[in-house]
């Protein structure tokens, strides 16, 4: 299960149907992260269309919450809160201190991923949290809230972080990066199966340099963490599926 892509986005407006389809041949289940207003409305819509395989969860890139006004998050917050029950998930939200340098930007960010949180909370979702260069403090923000569920997806941080997230009972979700990055892998040899996830993050971070990334792609992921964990590709399959289904309920 690709459990974070963005197949709402426009890079897939010219072959949308196709790439869905062959998702379908290679997947159980694609989770298609929504953020900001139109993200919200447009994968609502595509869970509406394809009903039982594409599942949404609704967000703010934290990179966006930091430029934008009171007024367009309310609004984002009300068309989150009007689909919640179409929604397997809250996010993606969080911190991004390598998009946004400016003081001001992060305290921002914190503020909107404060309100993502208790979102989650309130509606007993998971919290899909984006965290780059700030993997530490939006932990540190994370554990002042009784959230029951909460995955770090394309987790990029150090091995003592990534500890302490999974002593929590939280996961982390490792992406299509898997494939070309050393850090991850490194990640990857000292991590429980029982607590990752895999994703794509689609139409980014492809594991084949020049093509856009899609869904169907995870499969590279899947056979790369099975090389590293010295396993077979059923294995991490199988229990990273059954990682996804328990944590979205589907």
């Amino acid at each position: 299960m690709d459990v974070h892509c963005h197949i709402n986005f426009k890079d897939f407006n010219k072959d949308r149907e196709e790439v869905i389809k062959r998702a379908k041949r290679k997947l159980t289940a694609i989770i298609d992260s929504g953020v900001g207003l139109g993200g919200v409305r447009r994968s609502i819509r595509l869970s509406e269309e394809y009903k039982h395989f594409i599942y949404s969860t609704l967000g703010l890139h934290p990179a966006d919450a930091a430029r934008m006004g009171d007024e367009l998050i309310e609004t984002i917050i009300k068309e989150i809160e009007d689909n919640i029950e179409r929604a397997v998930g809250v996010g993606e939200s969080g911190l991004d201190f390598h998009h946004t340098r400016d003081l001001e930007g992060r305290r921002r960010q914190e503020k909107i991923f404060k309100l993502f949180i208790e979102l989650a909370i309130e509606y007993e979702l998971p919290l899909i949290i984006h965290a780059r260069e700030s993997e530490k403090q939006a932990f540190k923000i994370l554990k002042e809230h009784p959230i029951e569920n909460a995955i770090f997806h394309c987790y990029s941080g150090d091995l003592d972080t990534a500890k302490n997230i999974i002593e929590e009972g939280y996961h982390l979700s490792f992406s299509t990066m898997i494939c070309f990055i050393d850090h991850h892998q490194r990640l990857i040899k000292d991590l429980p199966l029982q607590s990752i996830l895999t994703e794509t993050d689609s139409p980014y971070l492809s594991p084949f340099k020049g093509r856009r990334n899609e869904p169907p792609y995870l499969e590279e992921a899947v056979k790369k963490i099975a090389q590293l964990k010295n396993t077979n590709i059923q294995e991490v399959d199988s229990i990273t599926e059954k990682n996804a289904k328990k944590i979205f309920r589907i």
